[in-house]
């Protein structure tokens, strides 16, 4: 089922100014997503280059990569899912009757919503515990360790609000229709 990220002109009037942030939003974590996997790639080279021509290696670099890899890749998860460049396996449905497609996607759509419903929670749980136990990584960084579940934690929860959204298109253009 193709969805597009835009509702149709007549369903999207009264939304059009939360439907404008709420696509900023969306572009927004693609844009530091790929400027983080940018970084990471000059980052490297860097590192890479200047070892091999006998200066001075950046020691954090390595560390500085795996965290932009992880926020990066929560960050375009949610781009993904909007803009529908998400990795999906239709091979079945392309087989199917039209209604059958469109209900397995609202079906698909239910799913991925419950699952980022339980992730979401699991990521505030989990994020909360440990800043309320107030540990910290060690490594050449120091910071609170619940530094590192927030990329976590918004990507579930904008996720949430992408499935709710794309349901609550499908809902809306039922009604037009």
């Amino acid at each position: 089922m193709e969805q597009s990220g835009e509702p149709d002109e007549a369903i999207s009037a009264p939304l059009t100014a939360r439907m404008r942030i709420y696509r900023c939003v969306m572009i927004g974590t693609g844009v530091i997503a790929a400027v983080l996997f940018a970084a990471m790639a000059l980052l490297v080279c860097a590192d890479v280059f200047l070892r091999n021509i006998g200066a001075i290696s950046i020691p954090w670099s390595v560390e500085v990569t795996e965290y932009m890899l992880m926020v990066a890749a929560f960050l375009a998860a949610p781009w993904l899912v909007y803009t529908n460049d998400h990795i999906r396996v239709d091979v079945l449905l392309r087989g199917l009757p039209d209604m059958a497609r469109r209900i397995a996607g609202v079906l698909g759509d239910v799913i991925c919503l419950l699952v980022c419903l339980a992730l979401t929670y699991q990521s505030i749980v989990s994020t909360v515990d440990s800043a309320q136990q107030g540990g910290l990584v060690f490594k050449v960084l120091v910071f609170p360790d619940w530094w590192l579940g927030l990329p976590m934690l918004l990507s579930f929860v904008l996720l949430t609000v992408e499935f709710v959204r794309r349901l609550a298109l499908v809902a809306l253009r039922s009604r037009v229709a």
